[in-house]
């Protein structure tokens, strides 16, 4: 985060006694101002006119009238977090300046660059799903559910009377599915890289990357991999929006068209789920419970049953809980997410065995990356008819 003058902010993590509660509230309302920087699309205007800007310059943008006091406060704000800079008048006390709206300037740091909307890391819509309105509601009925468990439902169905998945296929929350998918292809490109640089993926023909909502994923893994062809599976109105990407994920890496495939279907159903020797799962059977989860990886099985036995691959991308890892923090703060939006959790290397085993599979292999996600590699014989 930012410097004011030698002193750091620090994070509640890392101090003790009192400043630590006092800086828990704070950094949430740093929280709050970058959220609204972000829903605001700020950055947007910010970068399209590409020289330093008054508040009230900002304020009247693109038709807009926004009260210039008020964004000046955010936005001197927002300079804490390093993605706007203030840019004082050489000739002007700033500080006693009773109107700095109209005086002080405000510019894009490289940082800010990330939160406007056509940035490719999608960061923007990250920020504004996860910090937004709809996702907090949900985590306020987490007292509830500690003490009285999920007889009446998780956080998102006591918010919003329906399931988190129910809830992004309704026609009238289009809007909040893209957002949804954004985010989570931004999770994706913060992590990758490290994906594809400690397994080898060249040894199989064709990736299946189930739930793969953009494809930014599998792109990855088929830019890294040259001989490697993939589909992205995923639900109808996912699909769709994934072709409405101009350009998609695999043109942006300049991807040959014949080399990857968007196709819909539901994982449940296994005939609808293509044939191949290797499928990737990023964060999904953390999305669901231990019975659910079986369903699915059963349902990968199935969807290869064929007149000759073969092996087929696949990898769990997952933030597992894994002792003395730096990034366990994560994925035991992303347990408490699960357990409030979706009756899930994140799991530990040992659950996810007994998760593989009850599926058929044989676990294979623990990945660890630079990142917050680990991999598991395991395999199952498929079944044959006659």
């Amino acid at each position: 985060m930012a410097k004011q003058g030698n002193d750091s902010i620090l994070s509640p993590l890392v101090t003790n006694g009192l400043p630590k509660f006092m800086f828990f509230v704070f950094h949430r309302c740093i929280e709050r101002v970058l959220w609204t920087f972000a829903e605001l699309g700020i950055a947007d205007l910010m970068a399209d006119h590409k020289v330093p800007l008054t508040a009230t310059e900002l304020s009247q943008l693109n038709g807009n009238n926004w009260n210039a006091e008020l964004l000046y406060r955010l936005l001197r704000s927002v300079v804490d977090t390093d993605i706007v800079k203030e840019l004082t008048s050489s000739d002007e006390n700033s500080e006693n300046d009773l109107h700095p709206e109209n005086v002080n300037r405000f510019q894009l740091t490289d940082n800010g660059l990330f939160l406007t909307s056509n940035h490719p890391s999608k960061a923007r819509d990250l920020i504004r799903l996860e910090l937004g309105t709809i996702t907090h509601k949900p985590s306020t009925y987490l007292p509830y559910l500690i003490q009285y468990g999920y007889k009446n439902g998780n956080g998102f169905e006591h918010a919003y009377g329906c399931s988190l998945f129910d809830y992004l296929q309704k026609e009238e929350n289009k809007e909040y599915s893209t957002l949804f998918n954004n985010a989570m292809a931004c999770y994706s490109n913060n992590s990758t890289d490290s994906i594809g640089s400690i397994i080898n993926f060249s040894r199989f023909e064709k990736l299946v990357d189930i739930g793969g909502g953009l494809g930014t994923l599998l792109s990855i893994i088929l830019k890294q991999n040259k001989n490697l062809n993939g589909i992205v599976f995923d639900l109808e109105h996912v699909i769709e929006n994934a072709k409405k990407q101009s350009p998609n994920e695999f043109q942006q890496r300049n991807i040959e068209s014949n080399r990857y495939e968007f196709i819909s279907g539901d994982m449940f159903k296994s005939e609808t789920i293509p044939q191949a020797d290797s499928y990737i799962l990023k964060w999904l059977i953390h999305d669901w419970t231990d019975e659910v989860s079986i369903q699915i990886l059963k349902s990968i099985r199935s969807a290869n049953k064929s007149r000759e036995k073969k092996i087929i691959t696949i990898f769990l991308v997952e933030t597992i809980i894994v002792p003395n890892n730096v990034h366990s923090w994560i994925a035991r703060v992303m347990d408490i997410e699960m357990l409030t939006l979706l009756n899930a959790k994140e799991r530990t290397k040992a659950e996810y065995i007994e998760l593989l085993k009850k599926s058929g599979y044989d676990f294979k292999n623990l990945y660890e990356t630079n990142s917050m996600y680990s991999v598991i590699e395991a395999t199952t014989t498929t079944e044959v008819f006659d």
